[in-house]
């Protein structure tokens, strides 16, 4: 939401990564340079078993013609099987390769990168759905106040849905559908909130109407109507509106109009504030996920800080996000 991380900055870490992990990879595959024997017998007798399959299906429809597909079919399989093990074998290694370089700049920053983020259900976010689960991410802190969590997750929300035929026969299955985000989960004591939404949508809204009748949060409409068209703001019941928009200062929601949350969904809820994007992160975007934590910082010091209503000082928080320069290392 504010450029505490730049373009610039992003394409530097993101390229230091890249060369860190083509290094490392070459390191890799120098020691390793060929699937394992397991790896290709495994593919051999897979794909020859596939081959043997689908022969045996054309033979029995279309007699010597189907035979003689089935004995190509074999052929091309066992033929396959060392290319596609060196392919496997190669992105294995790539994706470790990815693994090392981007958990040796967490560690260098003093900071964790783990299989599974730790999220607690914090927030309706991270309630939401029928299952919930966590990918990969890091976790560490800024500073002794701001630890921080930053990762994969995703809900999935399971259906049973019921068929029924031309004669009346029901059958019922289960569909399920998954949502991934990238999420950065950090600590905002010192709000006026006991909770509060940010997201697109529109504040004056028929939707923000209805999820304010129904639940115990209530849309507030600020002074900028190219706010309130873009954004739906959502406090819980007991917050004055008068200290939201003393907070949400006309300067605070021209930043908001002319930067733009994207698809930013924010989240806050018994002092944790959760900033989440649609779409898993990438290793190959470690610069995403410190965007997204840069937004984090930003938006914890405009709910925060004092006098409310200004916006943040960007040099403090920059160098708190990037741990001291005010810039990446080239």
């Amino acid at each position: 939401m504010q450029d505490l991380f730049s373009a610039g900055d992003r394409e530097r870490l993101n390229a230091a990564m890249a060369a860190g992990s083509d290094d490392r990879y070459a390191e890799l595959l120098a020691a390793d340079p060929v699937p394992s024997r397991g790896m290709r017998i495994g593919l051999a007798v897979g794909l020859g078993v596939l081959g043997l399959i689908v022969g045996g299906v054309l033979t029995a429809v279309l007699g010597v013609l189907g035979l003689i597909a089935l004995v190509i079919l074999v052929a091309v399989g066992v033929v396959l099987s060392r290319p596609l093990a060196r392919h496997l074998h190669e992105g294995g290694l790539r994706g470790q390769a990815e693994q090392e370089v981007v958990g040796g700049y967490a560690t260098e920053r003093g900071w964790r990168m783990v299989e599974q983020i730790p999220v607690p259900a914090a927030t309706p976010l991270l309630r939401e759905g029928d299952e919930r689960a966590t990918g990969w991410g890091v976790t560490g802190s800024l500073d002794p106040a701001t630890a921080f969590v930053a990762g994969h997750y995703e809900y999935t929300e399971v259906r049973t849905v019921t068929d029924t035929d031309s004669e009346g026969r029901t059958t019922t299955r289960e569909e399920r559908s998954t949502y991934p985000f990238s999420v950065v989960l950090i600590p905002a004591p010192g709000t006026e909130y006991q909770a509060l939404s940010l997201a697109r949508g529109s504040t004056g809204g028929f939707m923000s109407r209805i999820s304010g009748a129904i639940s115990d949060m209530k849309p507030v409409e600020l002074e900028s109507s190219e706010f309130n068209d873009e954004f739906r703001l959502m406090v819980d019941d007991a917050v004055d509106e008068v200290a939201v928009r003393t907070r949400f200062s006309p300067v605070v929601q021209v930043a908001f109009v002319e930067r733009g949350a994207g698809d930013v969904r924010i989240e806050l809820e018994a002092d944790q504030l959760l900033i989440a994007c649609a779409g898993a992160p990438d290793l190959d975007d470690l610069g995403g996920l410190v965007d997204l934590l840069g937004d984090a910082i930003w938006l914890r010091a405009v709910l925060t800080e004092d006098p409310p209503g200004r916006l943040p000082e960007i040099e403090p928080l920059r160098r708190l996000l990037l741990g001291g320069p005010d810039t990446v290392a080239a």
